[in-house]
């Protein structure tokens, strides 16, 4: 196991397929949780656990990483009850492009198991997820985890991440169909003006104030609809 000291001002990397990844009805904080774990990925003690299909067991105090999460440390169990049971009931849809060149996609648990007790996170992380994050030739998006910590929507995180991808491009055009898909809207906001005002918006705003992208938009339209949106993107290489 795995007694983790807390480095939160790092910069880690995932592929791109985990970074466009579907995470379904995750609150923010269980998303911080995951972006945290994965920071403090260790290449050499990873891909031994992927190698010996070992799942990986990391210990956290509660206190630390309530502060890096900006958790409420006044109900830290609370918390944690609400935390444990959400991570290990939801799963994260992960694509790709198959053998045949057609998108697909396979879904995963990031937990085996979580366990907290004496004030202590002991958190079993599945060791097939942990290919997304050590095992990258191409194709990976660096990531500064400060950044992302001082977030507090669900979908800032999740666009933060797509726009962080084409950094160095400075421009990412996304179809309504595929913020949809990226962001998990899927049936919610119907009209893309609830779209632009209770998501764009505001993880916009959010990324401008607290993260090292500048970033702005544009809508695309056919006629009066709006069909695609292009990000401009400013930022330093990390």
């Amino acid at each position: 196991m795995e007694n983790k000291v807390i480095v939160s001002d790092v910069v880690y990397s995932q592929s791109n397929n985990f970074v466009e990844s579907r995470f379904i009805d995750f609150t923010v904080l269980e998303l911080k949780v995951i972006e945290f774990l994965i920071s403090q990925t260790d290449f050499f003690k990873d891909k031994t656990y992927i190698e010996n299909k070992q799942n990986k067991f990391v210990s956290i105090r509660a206190v630390d990483l309530a502060k890096v999460i900006n958790a409420n440390l006044k109900n830290m169990y609370a918390v944690a009850t609400k935390l444990v049971s959400g991570l290990l009931k939801k799963s994260i849809e992960i694509g790709y492009i198959d053998n045949q060149g057609k998108r697909a996609f396979q879904g995963s648990n990031f937990f085996n198991n979580i366990r907290y007790a004496n004030n202590t996170f002991e958190f079993e992380i599945n060791y097939a997820i942990l290919v997304y994050f050590i095992e990258m030739k191409k194709s990976f998006t660096r990531i500064s985890l400060k950044y992302l910590m001082a977030l507090n929507s669900v979908y800032a995180i999740k666009l933060y991440k797509l726009l962080v991808q084409y950094r160095t491009a400075k421009k990412r055009v996304l179809t309504v169909e595929e913020l949809r898909t990226f962001l998990v809207l899927d049936d919610k906001l119907n009209q893309f003006s609830d779209i632009r005002k209770r998501v764009i918006e505001i993880a916009v705003k959010q990324i401008n104030q607290f993260t090292d992208l500048t970033v702005d938009y544009e809508e695309q339209k056919s006629g009066r609809i709006t069909t695609s949106i292009t990000f401009n993107i400013k930022g330093s290489l990390i």
